[in-house]
């Protein structure tokens, strides 16, 4: 019989009542890894001995410190962890508030079923490989310079024969071309595959290349049948798309696509793996731009480091 293997995600479930984190850890240890702490105040010292966690899960009502002050201490703490709040209907005002004020990712409401929860853990999953690939990359700036610096050794490929089979960077390039400052509707999405290096360091380059084809195969099948989709580099993808709306709406788009991407089944040594399949992602509209090398120069100086 196959054996199922994961990769590990910490989740912290922080409650008054032992019974009550005695039945998350048993709804969900066949897909997560669950801690848990009685209360606010364990629940910040579980967090220091043990952490970083990728999602803190809190109740709402608990005695001297509630969930929205106690993830509010989180996030002092622990900017990068993804937090939540299980609230009853009475509190869904201060939830909301909490929302509002960025203390939070979202709040579920009481009682929870097992599928909303797992759903909304992907989700939060998905939110916190974001988050860490985004600081990571404007940190390093690696990609975009290698744009820019290293044209020629972006890939080993050059028009369709990477291990995508999608075009190459020669492709992308001339697709790109004729659109430079003519072409208003038409935008650059700039895709990372978050997890492939670690994929190929701990299972090998068989397996990040299915990883890699599969994470590729479920944007050609997300994106419009119009959209072009071009292997840049290793773990770097880049859309072309056309869309009659705003570059805050095209965000939204793309935002919940890469959100929707949550794990793949892999046979890794005959063995069965879930690997989760974050996709960090920026994009610039290219009539602003007059040359590829001025719109790779834009995304590189962005606030937020390209991706």
């Amino acid at each position: 019989m196959q054996g199922v293997w994961r990769m590990v995600e910490k989740i912290l479930f922080v409650d008054d009542e032992s019974a009550v984190l005695d039945g998350y850890r048993r709804m969900l240890y066949r897909e997560f890894e669950v801690d848990t702490a009685v209360g606010g105040e364990l629940g910040l010292a579980t967090i220091h001995d043990s952490g970083p966690y990728s999602i803190v899960i809190s109740d709402m009502r608990m005695p001297g410190m509630n969930g929205a002050e106690f993830l509010y201490q989180v996030r002092q703490k622990s900017p990068d962890t993804v937090r939540m709040l299980l609230t009853g209907y009475t509190d869904l005002s201060a939830a909301i508030d909490a929302v509002n004020e960025g203390h939070i990712f979202r709040f579920l409401t009481k009682p929870c079923m097992k599928e909303t929860l797992v759903e909304a853990i992907h989700i939060g999953l998905a939110r916190y490989h974001t988050i860490t690939t985004e600081k990571d990359l404007a940190k390093k700036g690696q990609i975009i310079e290698e744009f820019r610096s290293k044209p020629a050794d972006i890939c080993q490929w050059d028009n369709f024969e990477g291990p995508t089979g999608l075009p190459g960077p020669t492709q992308a390039r001339q697709h790109l071309a004729p659109l430079f400052g003519v072409d208003t509707l038409s935008y650059a999405v700039l895709l990372k595959l978050s997890m492939l290096q670690t994929v190929e360091q701990r299972y090998g380059e068989g397996a990040a290349g299915d990883y890699l084809n599969t994470t590729a195969h479920f944007l050609i099948e997300s994106l419009q049948p119009d959209d072009k989709l071009f292997h840049w580099g290793r773990d770097v993808l880049m859309a072309v798309v056309r869309r009659e709306i705003s570059p805050g709406a095209l965000r939204m788009e793309i935002d919940r696509l890469t959100l929707s991407s949550r794990g793949q089944m892999m046979n890794v040594n005959g063995k069965s793996i879930m690997i989760a399949c974050p996709i960090a992602f920026d994009l610039l509209p290219v009539s602003q731009f007059s040359k590829l090398d001025d719109m790779l120069l834009a995304f590189k100086t962005k606030p937020n480091g390209m991706i």
